[in-house]
């Protein structure tokens, strides 16, 4: 759907997510019709009933956190917050600090286009996975439940505009269908449109000294893993294409491949650092059995090595490793080569065994 605020997006300056968060606040501030949509949409997902609800943006939570969107309740309780997501990682309080400050019977809801679904919803799991907090998950669904009846749920912007657009026009709320038009024309011209508008600060001198920071960073795992006498790379050279630097190294009967990948970074997990194993066949060739990938699945499990494992339309199977921030680079040189090391002792037995 096009809309003349879709039409002139790239020319707005400040955050995309801001402009879409707005429109759908005002929208809900201005029509019960759309939000008793809201609530249904909630109370068919996962089973809460609200009703009365307050809606505000950009509220300053104790920890300076600033959701995009709340609902409140009569007795002034935060139980519904609504993000606003395109294409920026998700931050340092998402979504564990959220849900945290929520009670009971509360929800946090993800908006985000079609394609980051998979990728915030592993990116949620895999944060309130290592917060220990207790969860169950719904795949299926894209929802995580935790205790007190509080919910985590990723939806699309279509799945939430659309909606409510259907209900304000059977109730005959024409302006405010005109005004959500909008919004949805907003949200499909972000959706769509492969090249993102620059702005002044992509050309930072910070952008291009990350991404050497980056290489720099897998050359100091590889150096670092070395130097533990824990591999090898006689005869493997690094390699580049297009969207990937690759460093390639062995461990016995085990080959890696530890490498920045740009296009799955994008599409699959907020991290740039990637890794792919296999086993080494007696004739030298690399392959990965049904038995090691049974190997595979449960070195997954292990939560404290922040890694999370993607099936890739090829047949490959590639590990995300997940970084940790706010540390000097030897510390995440060694944080790496650390749960490289346990992975190549983990699999070495498993293999053995």
């Amino acid at each position: 759907m096009k809309s003349l605020l879709g039409q002139f997006y790239s020319r707005i300056k400040g955050s995309q997510e801001d402009i879409a968060s707005e429109g759908l606040t005002y929208i809900l501030q201005n029509s019960q019709v759309a939000r008793d949509t809201l609530y249904s949409i909630i109370q068919n997902a996962c089973g809460l009933q609200f009703d009365n609800l307050r809606f505000i943006s950009q509220a300053i939570g104790e920890k300076k956190d600033r959701p995009d969107i709340s609902g409140f309740n009569t007795n002034n309780q935060e139980v519904l917050i609504l993000e606003a997501k395109f294409w920026a990682s998700l931050t340092s309080n998402q979504p564990v600090e959220y849900l945290n400050h929520f009670e009971n019977d509360s929800v946090l809801i993800f908006i985000c286009p079609k394609l980051r679904v998979k990728t915030i919803y592993d990116e949620c799991l895999r944060r309130i996975a290592e917060s220990g907090i207790e969860h169950t998950v719904n795949e299926k669904s894209n929802m995580i439940s935790l205790q007190n009846n509080r919910f985590l749920l990723i939806k699309t912007w279509d799945e939430i505009l659309l909606i409510i657009r259907e209900t304000l026009h059977n109730n005959n709320e024409h302006q405010l269908v005109s005004d959500i038009d909008q919004v949805i024309g907003l949200c499909h011209t972000i959706d769509s449109t492969a090249f993102l508008p620059l702005q002044h600060e992509d050309f930072s001198p910070a952008i291009p000294r990350r991404i050497i920071n980056y290489l720099d960073l897998i050359d100091g795992v590889v150096r670092a893993l070395i130097g533990r006498k824990l591999v090898n790379t006689k005869g493997l050279r690094a390699s580049a294409t297009r969207n990937e630097y690759i460093r390639y190294f062995r461990s016995a009967d085990l080959a890696f491949a530890l490498s920045i990948n740009f296009k799955l970074w994008a599409t699959l997990s907020d991290t740039p650092v990637w890794l792919m194993i296999k086993e080494i066949t007696p004739k030298g060739n690399w392959v990965i059995t049904e038995n090691f990938k049974r190997k595979l699945n449960e070195l997954a499990l292990h939560n404290e090595l922040k890694l999370s494992m993607h099936k890739l339309n090829d047949g490959d199977i590639r590990f995300s490793l997940h970084l940790i921030t706010e540390r000097t680079e030897d510390v995440v040189i060694n944080d790496l080569a650390d749960r490289i090391t346990f992975i190549i002792k983990y699999l070495s037995k498993s293999i053995i065994e």
